[in-house]
């Protein structure tokens, strides 16, 4: 095998390795936010620990799931001309990382704000 190619599916691995990282990061988050929704809704008495877990849950895919992002951008950044050239990387090149962004850290963060506001009030 060349070099070019072993380059070209090392890239692919690296890129599906990134995908499927934000995959688990965004389960981890959906499955948590579950489990505290159900505890909320059997009206626990535990609201602090509870609170805690609402939080750190918010931080932490807030955090994982941005740096996943930053990381496919960088991924898409160190295409080389064939693969910018492909319509895939065309796609890739002018995609809206930004506005990604807020829409999946604003949805989270709106589940922890809604699960803390039934916590509290």
């Amino acid at each position: 095998m060349d070099t070019a190619a072993m380059d070209r599916q090392t890239r692919a691995i690296a890129g599906s390795t990134i995908g499927r990282d934000f995959q688990w990061v965004t389960f981890t988050g959906v499955v948590s936010n579950l489990v505290t929704l159900y505890i909320i809704s059997q009206g626990t008495e535990a609201v602090l620990a509870t609170s805690a877990l609402v939080v750190t849950t918010a931080i932490f895919v807030f955090l994982a799931g941005n740096n996943q992002m930053d990381q496919f951008k960088n991924w898409i950044a160190d295409m080389d001309e064939q693969e910018a050239a492909s319509y895939s990387g065309q796609f890739a090149k002018v995609a809206p990382f930004g506005l990604w962004k807020a829409v999946y850290s604003i949805c989270f963060i709106v589940v922890a704000l809604s699960q803390l506001y039934d916590l509290w009030v």
